[in-house]
This record gives structure tokens, C-alpha cells and sequence, in this order.
């Protein structure tokens, strides 16, 4: 079995399904079959020491048989696995058997490639040759015995356990730590198909849970039924009537123990890419994402699929053998960039609402995930899906014309949230009535003209202001680049009295406060963002939040 593990190892990822048969009872040409998708990979080891030369004919004629039996499952790739180098008479032959298939892909694993990956899986090696590391007795002899190196000497006894206790098994390692008094044993997978060919279940019997463990049943029903990534904790009332299988040096829990099911990383060969499409009642596309695959887990009910959509989504499926199917989906509308919540929001209103959802897999369908109604999705929480993607929108906007991009915040005072908007409208060309801006002041130089002699003869007057703003939301500085504020209905408090001052050559360093007059907050626009529309009349735009559209008067005074 020590090619067959290697193999297993080498070549199968997450989401293969692989088999290994034992030959005694005839294995139909194949001795480890692995499915990636729809490509089918089978290997055929044949254990011949002295090759397969043109003489030795009843050798080619096991490869031939071999051959044509594998064929039978048509397979896209077919390795024979030999002890030895091959000649190149012996490539020959073996090439030749699949003449008449242009597209079968023949391969020939050689001595020279098995020693390569072996060296680089030392601890298969070790594995079958267990009853020959005599050295590992020494080792433990010495468990006892005193540290007279130090932490050296520590150093390398641990490391020397370590490598014996990973010989127990060529699928599974163990890893032992010390917690105060106890002794924690951790088993891990070596490859992504441990379970497979080396299974290790626990069934937990109904009885075992009681009202007390409502929390637990559904955690237990998808890891242990459907292999999802959840850490799963059984405490010691519940250990106490599991049902155990595995393999013999792992021997069944017994005792007060609690016993805790950590998700594996698994390692995978590439990244495979699963894209979503919802779909209306009629079938015609309402929104398609791109993601990833990122698990695929097996158990007693059926398999599961967990899909990501940026660092924002997480989509479970669970498909059970009854080909009855559950979708669930984790969602985080904060601390992402702006144009990721949107497209994070889009998802989540797309599984909401659709009447049915397809998944690819690298380009491979792989079904439909079909409702007959929509869940229900109570009112409060679909508001606050509209002000968190208002939000998005209008950050999304302002950002990108700022030039400078930060996360959404997970809160945000309501003077930034309205600030915010405002700069969205002024970027988009809109006039729109100003929060903060309630008077303007300036201080005179002494100098009057006839400009501001007529200002401050006047009751009320018309006003125009341009100037480069930088607003501060958030903490961040946003450069918006020249606004133009103005208001149709000015006063100037005690403008005779600044008149008179003016005149008499005393006015210099005196303020002049110019605030509205008809209780209307200052209006502005930008001017490069209205290119075109010189000739249009400045409408006033809104805010647009439900209640609040704009001050009827400045709400800072």
C-alpha cells in the first residue's frame, strides 16, 4: 500500500473522488482510480523487478490485459507504475497499446520519479518500514531520563518523538501538546483524501442529546452529516455515547473527555472559480458573480460546498444524497471598500429574491438550486440594507472623484452621513442646500469701492462665492476641487453703522458678517461638474433621505 499512498497523496485535491482496490480479488485494470470533475485518471501498478522486455511475454501480456480492462471505464489518463526504469523497448509497447485512442494521455512512473517523491514524503517511508526502526526504542527509553543538554537536548528529543509518532499512520499525523496536567492529541490529515482511504467516524446516538444541547444538534447534523468547516465541540456527556471506528493504533475515546472537531486546511492545486447566477421565475438572468471555491466536505447525509465572494460573502451548500439541497449565506457589509459592499449587497438581494440559482465550477455546471418562494425577509432588515448601500453608493462616488479610498466605516454621525451626500450631489453636477455654511465673514482692509459701498447700502443682496473646499468626513480630507456657494437673500448686520465707519477712515480690521436673510441655507454647485449646462436654471436637488431632503433653514447657527 505504499505506492497506493503515495499516489493519493500526489496526485487527488479537495473535491476529487478517488478509490483504491485491492488486487486479490481482480481489480478490473485499476488499482487507484482518482475523478478530478469530469476527467478520469486511472494508475495500474505492476510489481514486475526484472522489467517487461520483448522476452517476457507473460508480463506484456498482464500490462495488455490491464490495459483493456481500464479502457472499459474510459478513463482520459491511464499510468502503469513499475519498479524499475523503463527501456525504451518498453516505453514502446506500452505507448503502443493506445494507438486507436489519439485522445488517451499514457504515462509510465518509473523508479527514478518514486524515489524523488518518496525522498520528499519521508514519512511514508517510515511508515512501512516501522518494524525496522529500531532506533525508536532507544528514543523512548530515554523519556525519562535527564535533560543534560538543555533546551537542545529537549529540542532534539521532541523532534525525534515527533518523527516516530509520525510513522503511526501514512494518512494521518499526530500532534501532541500539553495543556497544564493534560495531554491534548490532535489528528491531522496528511492529504486531502485521508478520509477516504483511511476513515476515522464517530456517530452520536439521539439519546446522547438533551434539551440542553438545542445548540448543538444543528452544528452536529452539518459536520458530522455534510462535513462542513465548523468547529464542533462535544462535551463529556455526549462522548460517552459515541460509536467509533478508525484505525487500530487510534484507539476509541473513553472516559471524561471532550472532544473537539477542528476544520483542516486543506491544501489545494489551484484555485477552482465558482460563479453564481441567479435566475427569474422565467428563467432569464437577473445577476451573475464570480468566486471561489474554497471546500468541499463529505459525510453520512451528503456533501457541502462553501463558495467565497471577495472577503465579504460566504456561501454554503449543503446537498444531501437525497438530492434534497439547503443554501445558507454569512454576509459583511462593513469594513470592505465600497464598491465590494456593493457588489456584496447585489449578491445577498439576488439569493433573496430569485426564483432559482446555478452554479459553475471552473466552467463546469454543476446544477440548480431551485425555490418554489422566496424566504421572508422582515421590513427593518431590508432598511437597513438600503442606508448601508446608499452609503456604499455615495462613498463609492465621492471616493473615486477624490481620489483617496478608505473601508466603510462600521458607524457614522449623521453630520457626515449628510455631508457625505451633499458632496455626492456636487460631484454629479446637482445645486444642492449646504449643512454647515450659515454666514460668511470678512474683514475689511479700511479701503471702500463703489462695490462695497452699494453692498452696504442695500437692505438684502446677491451673493457668489467660489473657492477650493476640502471637507473632513470620516477623518479623511476630501479635496472636491472649486465650489461655487451663493444665496439670492443676504443682510450685513450693522451694515450702515460699517458704512459709516468706512467712510469716516476707520474701518480697517472691522468684520463684516454676511448671513442670509430669509432664514434659507446657502446653495452651491460645481461649476467644472456642469459643463454644458451654463444655460439651465440651478434647481435645488434634494438630499434624498426619507424625512430629511435639505434645511428649510441652516442647522448650524
Amino acid at each position: 500500500m505504499r505506492i497506493e499512498a503515495l499516489l493519493v497523496r500526489l496526485y487527488s485535491g479537495p473535491g476529487d473522488e478517488v478509490r483504491v482496490y485491492d488486487g486479490r480479488g481482480g481489480d478490473g485494470g485499476r488499482d487507484v482510480v482518482v475523478r478530478q470533475g469530469q476527467r478520469l485518471r486511472i494508475f495500474q501498478l505492476k510489481y514486475f523487478r526484472d522489467g517487461f522486455g520483448v522476452e517476457r511475454r507473460t508480463q506484456r501480456r498482464q500490462i495488455a490485459n490491464s490495459f483493456r480492462e481500464a479502457m472499459a471505464h474510459q478513463p482520459d489518463e491511464w499510468t502503469l507504475v513499475i519498479p524499475t526504469n523503463p527501456t525504451p523497448g518498453e516505453e514502446r509497447f506500452v505507448h503502443e497499446l493506445g494507438t486507436d485512442q489519439p485522445d488517451l494521455k499514457i504515462r509510465i512512473l518509473g523508479r527514478v520519479e518514486l524515489d524523488s517523491w518518496f525522498a520528499r514524503n519521508a514519512d511514508l517511508v517510515d511508515y512501512f518500514n516501522r518494524d525496522q526502526l529500531r532506533e525508536a526504542a532507544q528514543i523512548f527509553q530515554q523519556e525519562r531520563a535527564v535533560l543534560a543538554g538543555g533546551l537542545a537536548d529537549l529540542t532534539a528529543r521532541t523532534r525525534a518523538l515527533t518523527r516516530i509518532a509520525d510513522t503511526l499512520d501514512p494518512h494521518w499525523a499526530v500532534r501532541t501538546v500539553m495543556d497544564g496536567d493534560e495531554v491534548v492529541h490532535r489528528i491531522q490529515a496528511k492529504h486531502p483524501h485521508a478520509h477516504v482511504v483511511s476513515p476515522i467516524t464517530l456517530r452520536v446516538s439521539g439519546d446522547a442529546l438533551g434539551p440542553e444541547h438545542a445548540d448543538l444538534r444543528p452544528v452536529l447534523r452539518r459536520v458530522i452529516g455534510f462535513g462542513t468547516d465548523e468547529r464542533l465541540t462535544l462535551p463529556p456527556e455526549v462522548t460517552r455515547n459515541l460509536t467509533y471506528t478508525g484505525p487500530p493504533w487510534l484507539p476509541a475515546p473513553t472516559g471524561h473527555l471532550e472532544i473537539e472537531a477542528v476544520p483542516a486546511e486543506v491544501p489545494t492545486d489551484h484555485e477552482v472559480t465558482a460563479r453564481l447566477t441567479a435566475l427569474a421565475g422565467d428563467g432569464k438572468l437577473t445577476a451573475s458573480f464570480q468566486g471561489t471555491l474554497v471546500r468541499v466536505g463529505r459525510g453520512d447525509l451528503g456533501n457541502s460546498l462553501t463558495l467565497r465572494f471577495e472577503d465579504t460573502a460566504t456561501i454554503q451548500m449543503l446537498i444531501g444524497n437525497d438530492h434534497q439541497s439547503h443554501m445558507d449565506g454569512s454576509f459583511r457589509f462593513t469594513r470592505a471598500m465600497p464598491a465590494t459592499v456593493l457588489q456584496t449587497i447585489a449578491l445577498y438581494r439576488s439569493l433573496q429574491d430569485s426564483a432559482s440559482i446555478e452554479f459553475e465550477f471552473d466552467g463546469q455546471r454543476l446544477g440548480t438550486f431551485n425555490r418554489d418562494t422566496p424566504p421572508a425577509v422582515d421590513d427593518e432588515d431590508r432598511r437597513l440594507l438600503r442606508i448601508t448601500e446608499m452609503l456604499a453608493d455615495d462613498l463609492d462616488v465621492v471616493q473615486r472623484h477624490c481620489r483617496t479610498y478608505f473601508p466603510i466605516p462600521d458607524e457614522i454621525s449623521a453630520a457626515d452621513r449628510i455631508d457625505l451626500r451633499i458632496a455626492r450631489l456636487l460631484i454629479e453636477g446637482h445645486c444642492v442646500a449646504m449643512r454647515t455654511v450659515v454666514a460668511y465673514t470678512a474683514t475689511l482692509n479700511g479701503s471702500v469701492d463703489e462695490t462695497l459701498r452699494c453692498l452696504l447700502s442695500r437692505e438684502t443682496s446677491v451673493i457668489r462665492v467660489t473657492a477650493d473646499v476640502r471637507l473632513e468626513i470620516l477623518g479623511m480630507h476630501l479635496d472636491l476641487g472649486p465650489v461655487t456657494y451663493f444665496h439670492t437673500e443676504t443682510e450685513i448686520a450693522d451694515r450702515l453703522d460699517l458704512l459709516a465707519e468706512l467712510e469716516a477712515g476707520r474701518g480697517a480690521g472691522r468684520t463684516m458678517k454676511i448671513r442670509p436673510a430669509d432664514g434659507e441655507p446657502f446653495r452651491a454647485f460645481m461649476p467644472g461638474q456642469r459643463a454644458g449646462r451654463d444655460d439651465e436654471p440651478l434647481k435645488t436637488t434634494g438630499w434624498g433621505f426619507p424625512g430629511l431632503d435639505g434645511p428649510k433653514e441652516p442647522l448650524v447657527r
